[in-house]
């Protein structure tokens, strides 16, 4: 389905109620509160709920004060963005409450399962921000108001990790520019998404960083429950490690092991170009993209070790065969 079609759906809707992934990101909560303001600016009552809090580095969006784990009600429209699946959104929409409801699915995962009743799934797009972005003109908008600029400029600042992914267009680029010009405030979005951080962050990456491993082109930190609490930090204070240690000359594939409260581990993996982490992702019951993806497994964090990196090494061969066999038939 079309851009067209999703912008016709929300239009005809008064009450629209906007979810998003679990353990959301810059891009979840950019694109959600984005899609909030400008909604609420043509005069509908939208609102944002997350199973989870906004973390502390993108409070200072606007609007992030009134996300809430709001259950659906009299809303006419569900939209559900950057969610490849519905059980990525949790919390207060599980599956079954989207049953015999109208859901929008907009989303650039390339494992998205297409569970709306209405999909625009385009893997082209960096973020969903941007897919938002361009959404206004359909609903009427134009120009983006200051808060509505300045929530979607963060998601795409975020999802390009600060414009330097090799998915980085100089279309986001010329966009980016357009919502500057909006009012965005691009030296405020790096300051607080991407540079701050809290002081049981540092810690915790110190206790994580402490005794990574280097192994045939994979690089991994395991962030167990013990080191957590020696930070007096959460899982989630670890975010950002895998971009950090794929930076390291020689990496091809980063991960970092998340040992959660309820004993499950959540996984985060990233890759130069030329991997697909996407399918490992979707095998393991997550998703995400072929250089950047995610998952949460039902086993301890030194099964879930034993369990991955084999998987990992797999991917680096199977993206060596395939560069082999294209240098071959190029120079054929």
């Amino acid at each position: 389905m079309s851009k067209q079609h999703a912008a016709n759906t929300i239009l005809n809707a008064d009450k629209v109620l906007i979810f998003s992934h679990v353990d959301p990101d810059g891009d979840a909560i950019g694109s959600a509160l984005g899609l909030m303001w400008a909604l609420r600016s043509i005069g509908k009552h939208a609102n944002v709920s997350f199973a989870d809090p906004v973390p502390v580095r993108l409070r200072f969006l606007p609007g992030s004060e009134e996300v809430a784990p709001r259950p659906p009600a009299d809303d006419e429209l569900i939209v559900v963005l950057d969610a490849s699946d519905p059980d990525r959104v949790g919390g207060p929409l599980p599956a079954e409450a989207m049953q015999g409801r109208e859901v929008v699915n907009i989303d650039h995962h390339v494992t998205n399962v297409n569970y709306g009743t209405v999909n625009w799934v385009d893997p082209s797009y960096p973020a969903v921000a941007q897919m938002i972005y361009h959404l206004l003109p359909l609903l009427g908008i134009e120009r983006p108001d200051a808060n509505t600029a300045t929530c979607l400029l963060t998601g795409m600042v975020t999802d390009t990790n600060a414009f330097s992914t090799s998915h980085t267009t100089p279309a986001v680029l010329r966009d980016a520019a357009d919502l500057m010009e909006a009012g965005a405030p691009l030296p405020t979005i790096m300051q607080e998404a991407i540079r701050s951080r809290t002081l049981q962050e540092v810690r915790l990456w110190g206790q994580v960083l402490y005794d990574f491993a280097v192994e045939d082109g994979i690089a991994w930190a395991i962030n167990t429950r013990e080191k957590q609490a020696k930070a007096q930090a959460s899982e989630n204070d670890a975010g950002g490690m895998s971009n950090f240690l794929l930076n390291i000359r020689g990496v091809k594939v980063a991960i970092t092991f998340n040992e959660l409260e309820d004993g499950r581990t959540k996984i985060s993996m990233r890759a130069k170009p030329g991997h697909n982490l996407a399918d490992l992702a979707f095998r393991l019951g997550g998703g995400g993209h072929p250089l950047a993806a995610g998952a949460t497994l039902d086993m301890p964090i030194e099964e879930a070790v034993r369990t991955v990196i084999p998987m990992l090494h797999e991917v680096i061969r199977e993206a060596e065969t395939t560069a082999s066999a294209t240098g071959a038939a190029a120079s054929a």
